[in-house]
């Protein structure tokens, strides 16, 4: 989903707004496209993202295959 604003978010659900003022709601697990390799997480692969959490700094971080990933490396996808 490009453009995607986040403006609501918990450890199971995020609230997301795209570039045409659509709100969505998507509950986890939600699927996410790699935009930046990061770690074993390959450019170009989808992966389900289990949990959202924040960091320190309140930056959103998803829980893939156990491990935490700044959102940023990531394009939710929606069916």
């Amino acid at each position: 989903m490009d453009d995607e604003m986040v403006y609501y978010y918990d450890s199971y659900s995020i609230l997301i707004i795209n570039n045409q003022s659509k709100i969505t709601r998507l509950y986890t697990p939600f699927s996410v496209l790699c935009i930046e390799a990061v770690d074993d997480l390959k450019f170009g692969c989808t992966f389900l993202v289990d949990e959202i959490f924040p960091d320190e700094d309140e930056m959103l971080l998803y829980k893939i295959y156990g491990n935490l990933y700044p959102y940023n490396y990531f394009s939710i996808i929606q069916h």
